[in-house]
């Protein structure tokens, strides 16, 4: 009887079946045994996010989040950058749902929601930002314009600071990671890699 209790299930055009778990108090989103938000994504965030906030410059900036899923790094923005002004994009509908009804997504301050197609919304935004954080994933699959000569130099022009979680844990996903970051360094004069869990986090200046 021990393990996580599934609260609800959606269906979602763009990640397939959703999952909302509960284990031991802590809530969270998975498709299968992937998490979408919550719990391990906290995990991979929280120590890259606190580094960053001992930057002075950063303590009042803006962020744009894509991939806004159900908050969990606005909500980590929110504690550690207090006057932050946020924009989350988010494709799926469903997980904006899940997120206001299950994880408060709606009462995380100074977050502006939109339910928009990440690639559009970044090449036509006007908008500079000081920090952009770049979560995009379909079930385990990062969109294919994640790695698109004109999305990264797009990138480059809105956000001063920008950071990509890409999945590291088989070949496939490694692979698809070097050919990321080679694109980068087209863009980007400096780029810093944390592995985390098995993910690679990927910071662009």
């Amino acid at each position: 009887m021990f393990g996580p209790k599934v609260i609800a299930e959606y269906d979602s055009k763009y990640s397939g079946k959703l999952f909302v778990k509960s284990d031991w108090g802590n809530k969270y989103v998975t498709t299968g045994y992937l998490t979408q938000s919550g719990g391990l994504i906290n995990d991979l965030w929280n120590p890259i996010l606190k580094k960053l906030s001992m930057n002075h410059e950063l303590k009042t900036m803006n962020c744009l989040i894509l991939g806004l899923a159900t908050g969990t790094v606005a909500k980590i923005i929110n504690k550690k950058f207090k006057n932050a002004e946020m924009v989350g994009v988010e494709i799926d509908p469903v997980m904006i749902d899940i997120g206001k009804k299950y994880f408060d997504l709606d009462k995380i301050k100074n977050l502006k929601i939109l339910n928009l197609d990440a690639k559009r919304y970044t090449l036509n935004a006007k908008e500079q930002f000081d920090l952009i954080l770049v979560d995009l994933y379909l079930g385990d699959q990062p969109p294919g314009f994640l790695y698109s000569p004109k999305f990264l130099k797009e990138l480059k022009k809105l956000g001063k600071l920008v950071i990509i979680n890409h999945l590291f844990y088989d070949e496939d996903k490694k692979k698809a990671a070097q050919e990321l970051i080679t694109s980068l360094n087209k863009h980007f004069q400096n780029i810093k890699l944390n592995h985390v869990l098995t993910n690679l986090m990927i910071i662009c200046s």
